[in-house]
């Protein structure tokens, strides 16, 4: 009796100082989801809804998953004769965040597609399909390989401090590969939210799309904008920034 006391003890002892796995409380859960406004040129061209779905299954084993919807704006479509409706939606390990699969449902004005990225972290590859390759393109992983979709939840749930960075390669569109990255974390401004003063992080990538991620940072870390360097023309980049609109935690 007096071994089986010792067992036990231990046993709770080993519950109490190892959390099971994905049993890390994040600072976002299940059906929280963010509106974004959308600008270019400082102008405002639509919206995206980002939405954790929160624990499911992707081909037999545990996944975290989220999804964001870009949609633009009524009268965009009616001056430019261009709409945008893109459909962003990744499975995260519920461990590392790290991206197992990645979807995109593409329609930009008459271009349409439907890609999709099967990553194995562990074995460092991953597979590009899309309506060009239904066959797939396999792509090599050196690391830790995000996406954007990703990228967020993945430095909301950092507990990296100014000064800090994350090594992190970053997949690019088109079956272009990967670009080397690093996630540079910087202390921002303090803020003021609903009268009450709130210090703020910036996580700024290094190569890749040049993301920017502007968060509060105190237990919540919200998203307060996004930026997105998505194109060049005649040499400068052209960003996308979305600016919190809306806020739900779920």
């Amino acid at each position: 009796m007096k071994t089986f006391a010792r067992i036990s003890l231990f046993l709770i002892a080993l519950l109490i100082i190892c959390p099971q796995a994905g049993s890390a409380a994040f600072p976002f859960q299940q059906g929280e989801t963010i509106r974004f406004q959308i600008k270019v040129f400082n102008i405002e061209v639509g919206y995206q809804d980002m939405t954790f779905l929160g624990e499911t299954t992707l081909n037999g084993r545990r996944a975290l998953h989220a999804i964001a919807v870009t949609k633009s704006l009524d009268s965009i479509r009616s001056m430019f004769n261009y709409s945008l409706h893109d459909v962003n939606e990744v499975w995260m390990d519920p461990d590392t965040l790290l991206p197992l699969r990645v979807t995109r449902d593409i329609q930009e004005g008459t271009w349409t597609d439907k890609v999709a990225i099967d990553m194995d972290q562990a074995g460092k590859t991953a597979r590009y399909t899309d309506k060009r390759t239904p066959d797939g393109v396999i792509i090599p992983l050196r690391g830790a390989t995000l996406d954007l979709l990703s990228l967020i939840y993945f430095v909301r749930a950092e507990q990296t401090r100014p000064g800090s960075a994350i090594d992190a390669d970053y997949i690019v569109d088109n079956k272009q590969g990967v670009n080397k990255t690093r996630i540079i974390a910087r202390k921002g401004d303090v803020i003021s939210l609903s009268g009450t003063k709130v210090p703020t992080l910036w996580y700024e990538q290094e190569g890749g799309q040049g993301v920017k991620v502007r968060m509060t940072d105190d237990d919540k870390r919200i998203p307060l904008s996004i930026t997105v360097g998505t194109f060049k023309v005649y040499g400068y980049t052209i960003d996308i920034v979305g600016s919190l609109a809306k806020y739900n935690k779920g």
